[in-house]
């Protein structure tokens, strides 16, 4: 089975879960206005007709001839998209800008004749009636498909009230190749394959992923005149949106390149055309936000925006002034969404932003060198797209497109790019700069995920060479063979029991026992196959399970900065934790560890590693109490205020209850420095004078030593 069957088979076997799902009456309803039965026929038999009918084309062309015209329109521009997956919304949206105000209706009818069907879940419930399902669904925010085949038949139907002003021009447009954007979203793969990305509860992105994602560097727009905004983030969303990226949970994560990376150039830029229609929460000049509306109006007034230049002759040109004016007029949701300078120019900043920040980069549309308001047209794909031409022409290619430097960078020319050399060479090497000439840097933790990913040395040399205007340099096919070399030597054990002995001379005498055979550490090994050893020739003072949680193991001195793991509970990675904060004390007897905290290596524990919060917690954890006091203080280092040398006097009560009174009438509160116990309280010596006098005054006496105050 090719992969167009499998496709059909996929839609088929999707149509028919939801034909299950309605109900008796309702799916008697959908079958008497798309098969017409003579009789009436059992549900298995109704459904297999409506399957059966669904891939007849000629009978599609006539049920799409008899769809009320509002349906038909709806219909005829969403299957040009390519995307046969909307938002009700959007279809609302397109009905009303199309001249149908009452934009439900519509779908209500596409439903009914079984044309576009609601997008249900999984284990989805009955479904009664359609205006009961849009409300139990979310409204505008439902979704709905298209068949692919219903899809293909609408594409011919005329769309006559789309219609802009055109001019003939001299002379040829300026062209792309159309690879702008596909090297960025590959550039989002392989930034999301180095580090995944996680997102908020709301479907956001953290601050610090953001900021990955900055639009400069190799996120830097194709056209920084009509930059849309936020492209890094665009990028991003876009990935996902095409299958690049997947979520899983909260987090985003790089699946392999899908297999349209592997065919040629023109079906990989339908398909991330077609995927742009999905974007529901980014616009061409606010960039990513929260969508607060629930109908973002970017998927359908892009479509809009194409259509219109499509709808002009193949050789004549559009003003994208006449395509913003025509959506400010006629589009009901856009005119909301633009920016307040948007809006003040009638959504030209939009357009623009839409047909030369993205479409003109995809090669969709060709732009005429017009200094003052240049114009557009179709290109030979965007025809093919939009307006029901052929299929263009694939470009040559040239295969000798990359030139590989002694220093391990590569050059890559890009009239020899395709997207499987793209998603290759993604995997190998890590981009660095986009422009006429792209340029990557072959580094080691590329080439281990390219590694890791199932390619070969051999392979990533072969393609190297394959695609190199010269021979890989020796010094880079050495680096790349090393690199693998070290990988190699890496062994994998599905589960594994570490023995930690108390000296090197233990664990080198269990080697030359054979009790165990690989040492990891000085005083850690394991047995080749990572099985158990024999313990019958070990004397164990201790084993740990580490799917466990972690407990206290480990005590603190009373001089606060010396820890002492116990021998018994301690687990391996204790070890390399303390020694993050402390290091051995030498000269302790064999089996017995002990670590002595340092001040510099405490601090940047807690100011460039784990925070001081998550340095008690982790005492919390291994010693079951908290951070010590010393501890605390090597943490605050420069960051305390500074101490001060100040000259006070001590003054002793005779009781508790006499210095909680001086302490509390304002009258001597007000002249003392400190409480420094009980019974003694800290003044400085110009206040005591005061304090004495307003002390004698109440009856309290203060005896005073000879020279306590000079």
């Amino acid at each position: 089975m090719d992969s167009t069957d499998a496709k059909q088979s996929s839609w088929s076997s999707r149509i028919e879960r939801t034909l299950n799902s309605y109900s008796e009456s309702l799916l008697q309803t959908v079958s008497d206005t798309l098969v017409k039965p003579r009789t009436k026929l059992p549900i298995p038999a109704v459904i297999e007709k409506c399957l059966a009918t669904l891939g007849n084309p000629p009978v599609i062309d006539r049920r799409i001839k008899d769809l009320p015209e509002a349906a038909r329109m709806v219909l005829a521009a969403v299957s040009r998209s390519g995307q046969p997956q909307w938002g009700v919304g959007h279809l609302v949206s397109l009905s009303a800008t199309l001249g149908h105000p009452d934009g439900v209706e519509p779908v209500r009818a596409l439903f009914l004749a079984g044309m576009a069907f609601p997008i249900t879940k999984e284990d989805p419930r009955e479904i009664w009636d359609f205006d009961l399902w849009l409300a139990s669904a979310g409204g505008v925010r439902a979704q709905v498909f298209v068949p692919p085949v219903v899809a293909e038949r609408a594409r011919v139907v005329p769309l006559e009230v789309l219609a802009v002003e055109s001019e003939s021009l001299p002379g040829n447009g300026r062209e792309t190749d159309g690879l702008d954007w596909p090297l960025r979203l590959a550039t989002a793969w392989q930034a999301v394959s180095a580090e995944p990305v996680r997102k908020t509860l709301a479907g956001l992105l953290f601050k610090k992923d953001r900021g990955r994602f900055d639009p400069v560097g190799l996120f830097a727009p194709p056209d920084s005149t009509h930059s849309p905004a936020e492209s890094g983030l665009l990028s991003l969303v876009w990935a996902e949106a095409a299958g690049l990226l997947k979520q899983e949970g909260e987090t985003l994560t790089a699946p392999p390149f899908p297999p349209i990376w592997d065919g040629p150039l023109f079906p990989l830029i339908a398909d991330l055309t077609a995927a742009l229609f999905q974007l529901q929460t980014w616009d061409p000049l606010v960039g990513v936000t929260e969508a607060e509306n629930p109908v973002p109006a970017f998927p359908t007034a892009m479509l809009l925006t194409l259509l219109l230049v499509a709808s002009a002759p193949p050789d004549r040109w559009v003003s994208p002034a006449h395509v913003a004016m025509w959506l400010w007029e006629h589009h009901p949701g856009w005119q909301g969404g633009l920016t307040k300078e948007a809006a003040r120019r009638h959504g030209r900043p939009w357009v623009d932003t839409v047909l030369f920040g993205l479409a003109h980069p995809l090669g969709l549309v060709d732009v005429y060198p017009r200094p003052d308001d240049p114009p557009v047209r179709l290109s030979p794909l965007g025809q093919s797209l939009f307006a029901n031409g052929p299929e263009p022409a694939a470009a040559p290619v040239l295969p000798q497109t990359l030139l590989v430097q002694p220093n391990a960078e590569v050059l890559a020319y890009r009239q020899g790019l395709t997207p499987s050399l793209i998603s290759l060479l993604s995997r190998i090497a890590a981009w660095k700069g986009i422009g006429p000439a792209c340029t990557l840097e072959l580094t080691q933790e590329q080439a281990y995920r390219g590694l890791e990913s199932g390619l070969t040395v051999a392979e990533v040399l072969q393609t190297l060479a394959r695609h190199s205007t010269r021979p890989v340099p020796p010094a880079v096919d050495d680096l790349l063979r090393r690199w693998a070399t070290k990988r190699e030597r890496v062994t994998v054990f599905s589960s594994a029991t570490l023995v930690e002995f108390g000296t090197t001379a233990d664990l080198d005498a269990a080697i030359s026992r054979g009790v165990v055979s690989i040492k990891l550490t000085d005083r850690i090994g394991l047995t080749a196959d990572g099985k158990e050893p024999d313990f019958r020739h070990l004397r164990l003072t201790g084993n740990r399970d580490y799917e466990s949680r972690p407990f206290p193991c480990m005590t603190v001195e009373s001089d606060g900065v010396t820890l002492v793991p116990d021998p018994a509970t301690a687990d391996l990675l204790l070890e390399p934790e303390v020694l993050r904060i402390a290091e051995p004390i030498p000269g302790d007897p064999p089996g017995v560890r002990r670590y002595r905290m340092i001040p510099d290596k405490v601090r940047a524990s807690a100011t460039n590693g784990t925070g001081l919060d998550n340095l008690d917690e982790w005492f919390q954890i291994r010693s079951g109490s908290p951070l010590p006091a010393a501890a605390r203080l090597f943490a605050a280092g420069p960051n305390a205020r500074p101490a001060r040398v100040e000259k006070l006097v001590v003054l002793r009560f005779p009781t508790p209850e006499v210095t909680d009174g001086v302490c509390q009438w304002p009258i001597t509160a007000d002249r003392l420095a400190d409480r420094l116990g009980p019974t003694t309280v800290a003044v400085d010596p110009e206040d005591l004078a005061p304090l004495v006098e307003a002390l004698n005054r109440i009856g309290v006496q203060v005896e005073q030593f000879h020279g306590a105050v000079e």
